[in-house]
């Protein structure tokens, strides 16, 4: 499975209320693909459906931090959303 597509699985399963699948899922893509924040970013999604939060701004200060180590293809739109 290509990233996109693992990473597009983790939002259907959380959509889903599928969370044990959400969470494999994105365990696999923080061991896959690690040097990309979509495993940060969709286990922050995750933690916020799950009603726990602070994990979530946790990976979401993850996000940031990888974002503003290598801003080229980051757009204006994924910054806006992970900032609030």
């Amino acid at each position: 499975m290509d990233l996109d597509d693992l990473s597009n699985s983790v939002v259907d399963a959380i959509e889903a209320k599928k969370y044990d699948q959400a969470e494999k899922l994105c365990q696999r893509l923080l061991n896959e693909y690690p040097e990309v924040f979509d495993g940060h970013q969709r286990l922050a999604m995750l933690r916020e459906a799950q009603g726990r939060f602070q994990e979530a701004a946790h990976h979401y200060e993850k996000v940031l931090e990888m974002m503003m180590k290598n801003p080229q293809g980051v757009d204006q739109e994924t910054i806006q959303y992970i900032t609030e």
